[in-house]
């Protein structure tokens, strides 16, 4: 008799829960997009605010990020790593030796920032580390970062553009002979 009630009662508690669990109501919200699919969206409509024509640089070379004014007061890069680095920010927000590459009233209404490859240092972001350190430092995918501030969840929020790097110099391009007939 004990084994019936036990297995009777996990049986009628299934058979009462199953219609509520299989219910489906006539007016449901509607969905809501995937970040990333949101993120793809913008910058495949051409409302990135941040851009960049180059694709693939090498160790001593320059590339220009373009921006969409008025700028944000923050940018930012992620190295391959995963090393967050500030390049613009307010001066008055600098601690030490830190410096921004450019103070974030003047970069305002910029359009335009070269990056040199070789010669760029910024805030790394790391307590007690109080002077600018080299960003290109290994070869991978940096991610350059706009917003009005750039530790959010929602990749809405700001705007990105990727550039991968090669930590080596641009291989030489040989000139072969072609025999013309």
């Amino acid at each position: 008799m004990k084994l019936a009630i036990i297995l009777s009662i996990p049986l009628l508690v299934l058979f009462l829960a199953a219609p509520w669990k299989t219910h489906h109501p006539t007016t449901s919200l509607p969905a809501l997009p995937d970040a990333s699919a949101v993120a793809e969206k913008t910058i495949s409509e051409g409302e990135s605010k941040i851009w960049t024509d180059a694709t693939t640089v090498y160790k001593g070379e320059s590339f220009v990020l373009r921006f969409k004014t008025p700028n944000a007061p923050y940018l930012g890069v992620i190295d391959p790593k995963g090393h967050f680095f500030y390049l613009v920010f307010p001066k008055e927000n600098a601690e030490g030796k830190l410096t921004p590459l450019v103070d974030s009233e003047r970069f305002a209404q910029m359009s335009a920032l070269n990056i040199h490859t070789g010669q760029l240092k910024a805030d790394p972001y790391t307590y007690g580390v109080y002077e600018n350190q080299p960003v290109f430092t290994c070869s991978g995918t940096y991610t350059f970062i706009l917003g009005e501030n750039l530790h959010v969840d929602d990749p809405t929020l700001t705007s990105s553009t990727r550039v991968r790097y090669l930590h080596k110099p641009r291989p030489a391009v040989l000139a072969s002979s072609v025999a013309m007939n």
